[in-house]
């Protein structure tokens, strides 16, 4: 190959390598800068309508491709319960959600002066969503303990996650574009090494723009519905 085709070959491989960087450093700049900042405040719903509490995620910019979520439960009286921090991260190709932030807050209640530790795993949402599309399964296994000692282990599996279809969803904090995602989800508490799993299935209502659910519904196994998270507000 001559020099000059050398260069040329060169040039074409740095002007791809730069497009693509540039691609993932706009994708995630948008979602970033949307949502970092922001409080996204829930309120969890029996089936009635009635209010079982309330969840609050605060978003902070931790680079130009992650941002911190603290997340604080408050129950129907205002009696604050769990909170913690968690990730979200854009690579360029999806949004990838801490599973932590995924724990059903009713299983979460009775733990609320207890230390919930595990390795990080990541639920991801892929950035070009589309309808009939299947996305990764996810586990993830915590440890629940007291002054440093182990008390017990929640194990999260979430499976058959499907794109169902798009949806325009309203609600007290606003308008949102948003994919309807179903997914199966198996909640496993072991104590003294014996657990009883919780099957449920989910309906989640997913805005690209915010990387976060707008709405979820929770069905029990026989589908029959069990409650409902609305995102109620955004500050």
């Amino acid at each position: 190959m001559s020099e000059s085709k050398i260069k040329r070959v060169i040039t074409i491989i740095t002007v791809l390598l730069f497009s693509a960087q540039f691609a993932v450093a706009q994708n995630c700049g948008q979602f970033v800068g949307a949502i970092s900042g922001k409080k996204l405040t829930y309120v969890n719903l029996d089936t009635k309508g009635n209010s079982l509490g309330k969840i609050s995620y605060t978003a902070t910019k931790k680079n130009a491709t992650t941002v911190v979520v603290h997340s604080e439960f408050t129950d129907k009286d205002g009696k604050p319960g769990p909170s913690g921090d968690t990730e979200m991260i854009c690579d360029g190709d999806a949004i990838k959600v801490d599973m932590k932030s995924f724990v059903p807050a009713s299983s979460m209640k009775q733990y609320n002066n207890m230390q919930i530790t595990g390795d990080v795993k990541y639920m991801a949402y892929p950035l070009n969503l589309s309808v009939g599309q299947k996305l990764d399964d996810c586990t993830v296994t915590l440890d629940i303990g007291n002054g440093g000692q182990s008390m017990s282990a929640m194990q999260m599996d979430i499976i058959n996650r499907m794109v169902e279809k798009e949806e325009n969803v309203t609600t007290n904090a606003g308008s949102f574009d948003c994919y309807k995602i179903t997914y199966d989800s198996t909640v496993k508490i072991k104590m003294i090494g014996i657990g009883i799993p919780l099957h449920i299935k989910v309906a989640e209502w997913f805005s690209p723009k915010l990387g976060r659910f707008i709405k979820s519904e929770t069905y029990d196994k026989k589908s029959k519905l069990k409650g409902s998270t609305v995102l109620d507000a955004i500050n």
